[in-house]
């Protein structure tokens, strides 16, 4: 008994490591998804974004403009009528918010523009620089502690019909051109307000010059893709080791697949057991009746096969009276009613001979009425 226990267990055994297998596989991709997926969490935002705390992001100026006093609000495309300074970083504002800007800053308001591309720059870059910058040339009083600035690369301002700083008097990285009663303020590159370069050389000095002039000043940092006015999609929002991590449980899916289901050796053929007739299967179980001397359980078996096969060549319910039977059976093949009722009905069999006689008698009905139906 325990040779022929002891395979039985080993196939169960082998049976569940599949599936073992299987499932400490998906724990480690999740595990994997979901580690990498942490090591993107620190980016908060899109570069210059001041809610962003990834290093290229500027949440770090929106804290120290706070310290400093300044009434910070971001987010909005254009700056408030009670806005004295407003900053923006990247411009991806269309016409009409550059008309309302330029209109604002000649109503008094002072723009401090990082974005020396934008057409509301009146200066033209022309020259790149990089590194630490010097005071070099500068005709700015509000920059006058302002020693040296760190930038990795820079676009060098012309500074003609504007005063400027930080540079050698025909080019420089901060420019200050006026319109109306306000100014344009321009610098070379954006870089010097993120969280990584803020704190290298006196950057951090230059946002409080330009942008806090006094307590209390109304501050507006400028965002020229608020929520709602983007072109991303939610698929976007999904970090990409998400998404790496669901074709890694792809493939592991397609791989524990073709496992399971490689073929060991050759198909087997196996002998399929042999159809037989409805009526064949009752002969041979009155046989079987007749051969273990149950003479009225084969009568019976035999009756109930012709009545089942009459019924429904006449189209009527299976436990119909043998009265109704007969005359409907005589009626449609001629055959003598009583005859029929005998042979339908209980009489009892006692003797192999009567079972044989009975069985004629049954053949004849049913060749009679399947016949009649033929006709």
């Amino acid at each position: 008994m325990t040779a022929t226990a002891a395979p039985s267990s080993a196939r169960g055994g082998s049976s569940r490591t599949p599936l073992l297998v299987g499932g400490v596989l998906v724990l480690i991709l999740v595990g994997i998804a979901l580690i990498a997926g942490d090591a993107d969490s620190s980016s908060s935002g899109p570069p210059l974004a001041p809610s962003s705390t990834a290093p290229n992001g500027t949440r770090g100026l929106v804290l120290l403009l706070d310290e400093l006093g300044a009434n910070v609000h971001t987010g909005d495309r254009v700056p408030g009528g009670d806005e004295k300074v407003a900053l923006l970083l990247h411009d991806g504002l269309d016409q009409e918010d550059h008309d309302r800007i330029l209109d604002w800053v000649a109503r008094g308001g002072t723009l401090v523009l990082a974005d020396p591309s934008s057409s509301l720059s009146p200066s033209d870059a022309d020259e790149t620089v990089f590194g630490v910058i010097d005071r070099g040339t500068c005709t700015m009083p509000e920059l006058a502690d302002v020693g040296r600035l760190q930038v990795h690369v820079s676009q060098s301002l012309s500074t003609a019909r504007a005063r400027s700083c930080f540079g050698n008097g025909s080019h420089a990285f901060v420019t200050s051109t006026p319109r109306g009663a306000g100014h344009i303020v321009v610098l070379g590159d954006p870089g010097v307000f993120t969280n990584e370069a803020l704190d290298d050389a006196d950057n951090s000095v230059l946002a409080a010059r330009l942008l806090v002039p006094a307590d209390a000043t109304p501050l507006a940092v400028l965002d020229p893709n608020p929520p709602g006015s983007g072109r991303t999609t939610l698929s976007d929002l999904v970090p990409d080791r998400v998404f790496q991590a669901i074709v890694q449980l792809g493939i592991a899916f397609i791989l524990y697949a073709l496992w399971r289901s490689r073929r060991v050796g050759q198909p087997v053929t196996e002998p399929q057991p042999v159809a037989i007739a409805g009526s064949q299967f009752v002969r041979a179980v009155g046989g079987l009746h007749q051969r273990t001397h149950a003479v009225s359980r084969a009568a019976a078996t035999l009756r109930f096969d012709t009545r089942r096969t009459v019924c429904e060549q006449l189209g009527i319910p299976l436990y119909t009276d043998v009265d109704t039977l007969a005359r409907m059976t005589a009626d449609r093949t001629g055959l003598d009613r009583a005859a029929v009722a005998a042979a339908l009905g209980d009489t009892p069999i006692l003797d192999n001979d009567a079972l044989v006689e009975l069985g004629h008698s049954l053949d004849s009905i049913r060749q009679e009425v399947l016949d009649g139906r033929s006709r």
